[in-house]
């Protein structure tokens, strides 16, 4: 049986890889102080409750990015010819289906809060002998889960491009747009202090409905990409590889009809077959 050869990065996608991969480590550590922090001043708000579900949420890509890099890369064998890049696609599938359900979850637990009325408080918190509003502590810990996401998030993307790595691009997105989330629970917390009790219930059905979102798309993507479906750029335009192939084969003067088909099999493309008639 012949098998397929181990594809090799260049020089420039090895040394994107390797940022990569600390990127990635770097954001669940820091992820993890912020879980922690969010958990601490959590409270009874719909909202942070929410958001502090996303920032969990949010350490999947990278875990699955990180194993999927460390999987893709073992030999070809007699049971698996192709190797093992398609890891890379279940688990992005795996990622996107952890947005999907959790999503779903949340913006009915939402709606559902708003239909009961429920009225959420905020209480005291002593610091250094002075009593002060939890709220605000809640605040300090969403802005501390908002400004570093920005910066790790285009970075990501940056090695996503070089990369072709549909969960680095999903990750980087998502870091880019925690703001959002921020700005939404930062509302709905300022709206109980204000004794607006449905601003709560709203900026969590806010930031479920974006998780919602995120999760329906990028589940469509991977699914889609499963099905052996034609490559696709890591933003989802179809790249027509096949058709410029095809043409570079038209080209040669002893054929006269060539056939191809293409696939993704996580960072690489391959070639399902390939049909040329000689003139």
């Amino acid at each position: 049986m012949k098998f397929s050869p181990q594809v090799e990065f260049s020089e420039a996608q090895h040394k994107a890889l390797r940022k990569a991969r600390l990127l990635e480590y770097v954001s669940i550590a820091y992820l993890i102080t912020v879980i922690a922090l969010m958990y601490v001043v959590m409270g009874s708000s719909q909202a942070m409750k929410t958001a502090w579900i996303e920032d969990c949420l949010s350490l999947v890509p990278p875990v699955c990015f990180l194993i999927g890099t460390h999987v893709c890369w073992r030999a070809p064998n007699r049971h698996f010819p192709y190797g093992y890049h398609r890891a890379v696609s279940i688990l992005f599938l795996c990622a996107a289906l952890a947005l999907l359900i959790m999503g779903s979850y949340l913006l009915v637990d939402s709606v559902i809060k708003v239909f009961e009325q429920e009225h959420p408080t905020i209480g005291m918190q002593s610091f250094l002998g002075q009593n002060l509003w939890l709220g605000w502590w809640m605040v300090l810990a969403l802005l501390w889960g908002t400004f570093p996401p920005l910066f790790l998030g285009h970075a990501k993307i940056a090695c996503a491009k070089t990369l072709n790595d549909k969960i680095l691009i999903t990750d980087g997105k998502m870091n880019k747009a925690d703001w959002m989330t921020a700005v939404a629970a930062i509302g709905g917390v300022l709206g109980i202090g204000m004794g607006w009790w449905w601003a709560d219930a709203a900026a969590a059905a806010f930031i479920a409905f974006d998780i919602l979102k995120d999760g329906w798309h990028q589940t469509k993507d991977a699914v889609t990409g499963l099905m052996n479906r034609s490559p696709t750029s890591i933003e989802g335009d179809y790249l027509n590889l096949a058709e410029h192939i095809e043409r570079t084969l038209l080209e040669y003067p002893w054929v006269s009809k060539a056939r191809v088909r293409l696939c993704e099999h996580g960072h690489v493309f391959f070639w399902r077959r390939v049909y040329t008639n000689p003139r």
